[in-house]
C-alpha cells in the first residue's frame, strides 16, 4: 500500500513556529506550543536539554539547530529580527512566495526544506507518519537553520516529492555501480599483488644459509702452516666447498633410516610410576578438575523474576532476528544489482543503458503499487 504524504503549507506550519521564537529571550524553557511542532528526536533533545541548563542565559533557541556554530549565528538572527503580529490577522506575515523543496534521505525518511528569505531562516521539516505526541502523522520541525546560499549546500533537493523520489532511486543504482567498480578494482589489483608475490616467493624459496660444508675452506691460518705446499695442492682443496647459490647440496642427502634398538616409549615407562603414584595419593584429580567440577554443578537457585526475564529475553531475540533479517535483505538486493551489472557489462551492455532498464523496472514497480 502506497502512503499519501500531502505536501507542507508554509502558511499553516510557519506561524506558530515564528510566534515561539521572540519567547526564548524571555524563558530559559521552551513553550508548551513550540514541542508538538518539532519531530520526535528533536523533540526529546530540547525538553531534556533545555531542563538540565546550568543558567537562565541559556537559550533552548540553540537546541533547535544541531551544529554548534549555526546554532550561535540562528540566536544572532533571531535576536535582530522583529517577528511582530499582523494587527488584523494578530498572525505574522509571510512573503507571498514561499518556496519548497524535498529531498528523500531513504526509504523511510523524507525531508522538506521551507526557506524564508525575509527572516533570514531556513526550516528543516521532517514527514512523521506515526508522531501520537505531536497530533498524529504530518510534518514537524527537524531543525531550524540560519538562511545561507544554497548553493553552498552540498546536499541535493528536489522540486516535488516524485522528482525527490526519482532521484533517490538514481543515487543508490550509481552508488552500487561505483561499489561493484571499486569491487572489481580491488579484485584486479588483488591479482597483480598475487602475479608479484608469485615472482619473488621464487627467492624466498632459496635457503637463507649457507649449505653445511663437509670440507671448509682454509683459513688464513692453515695457509701459514702449509707455506710449503705448491700452489696447485693448495687451490685443490676448494674443489669440495659448496658454492652458496647452488640449491642442491649433496652432503645434505641422509640415506634411508634403518633398525633402531631405541623404543619410542621409553620416556613414557619411565614417567608411568611416578604419575600413578600421584593418582593414588589424589584421587579427585583424575578428571583434571576435582571439586571444581562438582561446585560448578550446584543449580542455581530460580527467582520470582524468571519467567519475565526469559519473556524480555525472547522479545530482544525476535528484535534482533527482524533487524538482522532486514539488514540480510539489502545485502541481498545489493549483491543481486552488483551481480547484473557485472552481467550487463560482460555482454556489451554500457552503463548508460543499464542504468535505464532497472529505473524502467522500479517505475514499473510503483504503477503495479498504485494498482
Amino acid at each position: 500500500m502506497v502512503e499519501l504524504i500531502s505536501p507542507p503549507d508554509p502558511r499553516t506550519l510557519l506561524p506558530p513556529l515564528l510566534a515561539c521564537l521572540p519567547t526564548a529571550f524571555v524563558s530559559p524553557l521552551p513553550p508548551p506550543a513550540l514541542l508538538p511542532l518539532l519531530s520526535p528526536v528533536l523533540r526529546q533533545r530540547v525538553q531534556v536539554l533545555s531542563s538540565l541548563a546550568a543558567s537562565p542565559s541559556e537559550s533552548w533557541l540553540r537546541l533547535l539547530c544541531w551544529d554548534s556554530g549555526k546554532a550561535e549565528r540562528l540566536q544572532t538572527i533571531v535576536d535582530e529580527t522583529s517577528f511582530e503580529p499582523h494587527p488584523v490577522s494578530g498572525e505574522i506575515e509571510l512573503p507571498d512566495e514561499v518556496p519548497v523543496e524535498y529531498k528523500r534521505v531513504d526509504e523511510e525518511t523524507l525531508q522538506s526544506r521551507v526557506l524564508l528569505s525575509d527572516y533570514r531562516l531556513k526550516a528543516i521539516y521532517l514527514w512523521c507518519p506515526n508522531d501520537k505526541d505531536g497530533g498524529g502523522p504530518g510534518w514537524r520541525i527537524a531543525e531550524l537553520l540560519p538562511h545561507e546560499d544554497s548553493r553552498a549546500d552540498g546536499d541535493v533537493w528536489s522540486a516535488s516529492i516524485g522528482e525527490a523520489n526519482s532521484h533517490s532511486k538514481e543515487r543508490l543504482i550509481e552508488d552500487t555501480l561505483r561499489a561493484a567498480e571499486k569491487e572489481e578494482e580491488a579484485a584486479k589489483d588483488e591479482e597483480d599483488d598475487d602475479d608479484d608475490d608469485g615472482y619473488w616467493a621464487q627467492y624466498d624459496a632459496t635457503p637463507g644459509r649457507t649449505p653445511s660444508v663437509k670440507t671448509p675452506a682454509p683459513n688464513a691460518r692453515s695457509g701459514l702452516q702449509h707455506q710449503d705446499m705448491s700452489e696447485a695442492s693448495y687451490f685443490s682443496r676448494y674443489a669440495d666447498v659448496q658454492p652458496a647459490m647452488d640449491n642442491h647440496d649433496p652432503s645434505e642427502e641422509q640415506p634411508e633410516l634403518g633398525p633402531s634398538s631405541l623404543g619410542g616409549d621409553l620416556l613414557a615407562n619411565l614417567l608411568k610410576p611416578h604419575a600413578d603414584n600421584e593418582a593414588s595419593e589424589n584421587p579427585l584429580q583424575l578428571n583434571g578438575h576435582g571439586d571444581t567440577d562438582r561446585a560448578l554443578n550446584h543449580p542455581r537457585p530460580s527467582s520470582a523474576s524468571s519467567n519475565s526475564s526469559e519473556a524480555v529475553a525472547k522479545l530482544e531475540l525476535e528484535a534482533e532476528n527482524q533487524s538482522a533479517c532486514e539488514v540480510g535483505v539489502k545485502q541481498h538486493i545489493s549483491s543481486n544489482i552488483k551481480s547484473l551489472f557485472r552481467l550487463a557489462r560482460a555482454t556489451g551492455i554500457t552503463r548508460a543503458e543499464f542504468q535505464s532498464l532497472v529505473r524502467t523496472e522500479l517505475e514499473l514497480l510503483n504503477v503495479s503499487d498504485d494498482d
